[in-house]
């Protein structure tokens, strides 16, 4: 009785640490694996350059997912802006010096993901889990997510 109230809390506590981990510690994709898509794509003022990646995941039941880099060019610093699920249609522009446009879309499948992004200040990222990130927090001041997104409560409850 005993080992089994041990070996119950033991499953409880490492559950409740993924559900903390994956809530509150999440950081973006690594582009380790990632494969360059589209980029790079200059702003009109040439400080800033674009690329956007597209990573494989799940194996073959799996999908792809997209993530764009905006990196300025003086420093050499990089940063990860946009993580989405890969949609039909996929576009980088710049609409001015700082903000990035972002076009992920499947309109036939009522899918939208695009983006206006500053890109200094503000990240987008699907789930919404770089919005509760404190490993995030204080490196963005807008983070938007996307409002069409239905998860299932035990996902959300998870972290996802």
């Amino acid at each position: 009785m005993k080992k089994r109230y041990v070996v119950g809390m033991l499953l409880l506590a490492s559950l409740l640490l993924l559900i903390g981990y994956n809530r509150y510690f999440y950081t973006f994709r690594s582009l380790d694996h990632a494969t360059l898509f589209l980029g790079p794509i200059n702003s009109p003022d040439g400080t800033s350059q674009a690329n956007a990646y597209y990573l494989n995941y799940g194996g073959a039941a799996g999908g792809v997912l997209y993530l764009v880099e905006v990196e300025h060019v003086e420093t050499g610093e990089k940063k990860l802006i946009y993580s989405s699920n890969a949609k039909e249609a996929f576009a980088l522009t710049w609409k001015s010096s700082d903000t990035l446009a972002i076009r992920n879309e499947s309109p036939k499948y009522g899918e939208f993901r695009s983006v206006d992004l500053h890109v200094m200040t503000d990240i987008y990222e699907e789930s919404g889990a770089a919005c509760r990130s404190l490993v995030l927090r204080g490196k963005f001041k807008n983070c938007y997510k996307a409002e069409d997104l239905q998860v299932p409560l035990i996902f959300r409850l998870m972290g996802f």
